[in-house]
């Protein structure tokens, strides 16, 4: 059985309900495989936390999509990726992830133009314990992520590394170790 690709998700969204999303990441284990989208239209009425802190952080650009082309690129993505599996620390990013990979609410997005829906197996990680305090170490050991925290691809990036030192596949000198136990690589 051939090993899964690793999907690292995260996403945000404007409303209080997470239905409107704003934006939508996806990296690679080995930080190879990137998928990143903004909405275009971006959702007319935010919160104002994310009127304040979110759209100030949004690249814009070739980054931001139609609902659409969204879906046609992230269907592409993953159906690129050798078995992919996502992980996500909050139940919201995996409904909104199955939300563009169907189209939204768009029943025109079919696959014959769009690409086949693809079903990654997808995880609801832990957001307590360890994955909290890992991931606060990534942001308070990389200034320049935490100040562009609550942009879903630095969010999916620190996400990737916190599950990278808890499972021990890399070294994390960033990491408190007495958190992280005995190295049981030596």
């Amino acid at each position: 059985m051939p090993e899964p690709t690793y999907l690292f998700l995260d996403t945000e969204w404007a409303d209080q309900a997470g239905s409107e999303l704003v934006n939508i990441a996806l990296i690679s284990e080995d930080g190879s495989q990137v998928f990143y989208a903004e909405r275009d239209p971006l959702p007319e009425e935010p919160t104002d936390f994310v009127r304040q802190v979110v759209y100030p952080l949004l690249d814009r650009g070739e980054v931001a999509m139609p609902d659409a082309v969204m879906t046609t690129a992230l269907r592409k993505f993953i159906a690129g990726t050798r078995e992919p599996y996502v992980l996500a620390d909050y139940p919201n990013d995996l409904k909104l992830l199955r939300h563009v990979i169907a189209g939204f609410d768009d029943l025109g997005v079919d696959a014959a133009t769009h690409g086949l829906i693809p079903n990654p197996v997808t995880t609801l990680m832990l957001k307590d314990g360890l994955m909290a305090m890992l991931v606060e170490d990534w942001f308070a050991s990389h200034p320049e992520d935490a100040a562009r925290r609550h942009h879903a691809l630095i969010d999916a990036q620190a996400l990737r590394m916190a599950w990278l030192a808890a499972t021990r596949r890399i070294q994390a000198d960033w990491a408190r170790q007495d958190y992280l136990g005995p190295n049981r690589n030596q």
